[in-house]
This record gives C-alpha cells, structure tokens and sequence, in this order.
C-alpha cells in the first residue's frame, strides 16, 4: 500500500509518464487518464487558493479601514458633538400658541428652523458660526431667538464640563454599599483642573436645529504639557473601563453632572466588583474621559454611556481587631 501511494504522488507530481508506466507496470491508456485527472486537480486546486486568498487579502482591508479612520486621534485636538434643548421645559406647545395667535402654521411646523443672527460665540467672544435662517415673521423670530439664546448657554456649560474631564480628569471617592455592616453608599466626584479659558479655547462649528435640541461639534487643542499628560494616561498600563448613569431631566445641567457621576461611580464599582473578592472599605481615584461622550433622554432621564481610563489611587479594605 505504501508503495502504491508513493506511486501515485511521484505520478501526480510531474514524474515522466513512459518511466512511470514502465516501473508500475500500468497501461498508457490508464496513465493518460490519470494524468489528464490530476492536471484538473490542480487547477482546481489553484483556482481555490487564488479566490481564498483574493477574500483574506480583502477582508483584511475591509477590517483595517473599518478599525483605524473611524476612531478619532484625540491626542491633539479634542473634537465632541453637544446638544442642548431648545426648550427649557421639554415638550412645550410654542407651535400650538403660535397658531392660535396667528391662525397658520408656525415656520417650524412647515418644516423650517433656525434664527438669523444667533451664534455660538467662541471662547475669545468672536461670533463662531450662525444659526441658518428659519424665514419666519420678526414676531416668530424673535420667540426663537430666546429659546436658541437657552440653548447656547446650555451649549456653554456642558462642553468645558465635559472637556475637562477629557483634558485633566475626575478625581472619586467611593464607599460601597454593605447591607451586613450597615454601611451606605458614597459616592463623590470633581475636577482635578476646572477648564482654564486662559489655556485652552472651544471653537463651535457646524450648528444645527435639529428637532426639539441644538447640535454643534466642538474642538478644543491640546497644549503640549496635556499632550504629555494624555501619553502618560494612554502609555501606562491602566484599564479601560465603561459605565452608564442616569439622572432626572429637571435637574437640568446639574442632572448631566449627577448622571456623569453615576455613570463613574458604575464603572469603577464594576471593575472592582471583578478583581476585588472581599468588598472594600473604599476606593479613590481618578478617571480620564476618553472618546466621544454619549448623552441622550430616555423616560424623563438623562443617560450616560462613557469610557475612561481607571487610575486608582488607593483602596481601603476593613479590618477586624
């Protein structure tokens, strides 16, 4: 059987037909045959190569473009999308008092928005970029430029809370919930460096009405000394954590920083809950905010869904006597 095997490979790999069929003894006709069978076998077998290594060399680039030019390099410039409410109190009746004053449909309801001359002014008080125009009456107009005006300085509180935590970082304190010892939950967190306007500007672009909020894309660059500080953050071995919060939408600007918290706070207790097996005493520490933050409203909530990196600084565990 080996014999025979060895045979058959040395025919199939090009040896001489006639010195094949001379040493097996095997008919001309047969050794045709086998050859025309095993020269199929081959192109096959190439075609199969070729059209595999045609998908893995495209998968391969499909993968590479879809993980590298979609995650933002924000090791230089910082680039966020914020949205702010057009309305203080969410889900008002402007339009339906707009036509019952004035018997026809508000500009907004006909599919138009925007104000003319309303700007989110930059951080060296420059008009950055203004609101497209709505076309409506100046009686119209000058009802939206109020709401447009809430929603800026909305614009204007939420970008440099959420640039900061992006440049220098939270710091945290967290006290677990223990039922069996009767100790409550504490959290706290705050900004390691509030934002200094003197050292970093925000430049807004692109507004737009979308509708009920107010979306514009912020930049802000990075000075060379937090340049250093993000490499550190990002060179270190420190995990990557995820948490998500939630808090209610009438607390307004205070209800982003309360779910901010909690989303923290969620984060950390998650990835001690995996690595820790006895419940600490407490945890301090620090998070940077990386990527782009997610912020939406969800049942009369603000939700969170953020990323950082985790640096802790000390854990306190209990003890007995």
């Amino acid at each position: 059987m080996c014999i025979l095997l060895r045979q058959e490979r040395e025919f199939c790999c090009g040896t001489n037909v006639h010195s094949w069929v001379a040493r097996t003894g095997r008919d001309r006709k047969k050794a045709d045959s086998y050859l025309s069978a095993s020269r199929n076998i081959s192109d096959n077998m190439r075609v199969k190569i070729f059209r595999f290594a045609a998908v893995l060399g495209l998968g391969s680039i499909l993968a590479s473009g879809a993980a590298f030019p979609q995650v933002p390099n924000q090791s230089r410039q910082l680039r966020i999308q914020i949205w702010s409410e057009l309305d203080p109190f969410p889900g008002g009746f402007e339009d339906e008092i707009w036509e019952e004053e004035n018997g026809t449909d508000s500009p907004e309801a006909s599919g138009r928005s925007g104000v003319p001359g309303t700007a989110l002014p930059a951080a060296d008080g420059k008009t950055a970029a203004a609101l497209p125009s709505s076309g409506g009456s100046a009686a119209y107009e000058s009802e939206r430029t109020r709401l447009y005006s809430f929603a800026i300085g909305r614009a204007k509180e939420l970008t440099p809370f959420f640039l900061s935590g992006m440049l220098s970082g939270w710091t945290f304190e967290y006290t677990p919930y223990d039922k069996g010892r009767g100790v409550e939950e504490f959290f706290e967190f705050g900004e390691i460096t509030p934002f200094d306007w003197s050292m970093n500007s925000i430049e807004y672009r692109e507004p737009v009405p979308e509708d009920s909020k107010l979306l514009v894309w912020a930049y802000c660059d990075r000075t060379e000394v937090q340049q250093l500080s993000y490499r550190r953050w990002s060179s270190i071995n420190l995990p990557k954590v995820r948490g998500r919060g939630s808090a209610s939408v009438e607390k307004g600007f205070e209800g982003i920083k309360e779910s901010v918290g909690s989303a923290i706070r969620d984060a950390v207790r998650e990835y001690w809950r995996i690595y820790s097996r006895n419940k600490p005493k407490e945890i301090t520490g620090r998070v940077l905010l990386i990527g782009v933050p997610r912020v939406y409203i969800y049942e009369g909530q603000y939700k969170t869904d953020l990323e950082f990196f985790l640096e802790t600084d000390r854990i306190v565990k209990y003890t007995y006597f």
